[in-house]
């Protein structure tokens, strides 16, 4: 049994024009196959986009006035942003010096039981590393 030759009739199609006809066959044909959806995707979102209006167009409706508003509540929040920094600041420092000040009370007075200072001083190194352990893992990369 001879078998017939198989014809690709993929070969002599015409690409689909998906455009209404916007777009020239023979400028389809000259575009990659691999690139041809793509080129036609883009140019049906171009005619979309232009035949459709923005409703609320703010471009349209901004003025020198809205700017200047827009500037000056940006340095409003930026200063608010610098003095909120300035009390987080002003806070650790306090914690931090409560904290030393707790610490020399506790040898001071613990220093004649030397075990207990010892494991007194071993879970405030605990504490603390703990403290590192999860404010490093809040940092966001």
């Amino acid at each position: 049994m001879s078998e017939l030759p198989s014809y690709d009739k993929s070969a002599d199609a015409k690409p689909e024009n998906n455009t209404g006809g916007l777009i020239p066959d023979e400028l389809l044909e000259a575009i990659p196959e691999k690139d041809r959806e793509r080129f036609i995707t883009i140019i049906q979102k171009t005619m979309f986009s232009s035949v459709s209006k923005n409703a609320d167009n703010l471009t349209e409706k901004l003025t020198p006035d809205h700017i200047t508003s827009i500037i000056t509540n940006s340095d409003t929040q930026d200063k608010r942003d610098r003095d909120e920094r300035k009390g987080q600041r002003n806070h650790n420092l306090a914690l931090f010096v409560i904290s030393l000040v707790f610490l020399g009370f506790i040898i001071v007075f613990l220093k004649d039981d030397k075990e207990l200072l010892y494991k007194i001083i071993i879970a405030a190194i605990s504490f603390l590393g703990g403290i590192g352990v999860g404010k490093s893992g809040m940092i966001k990369l």
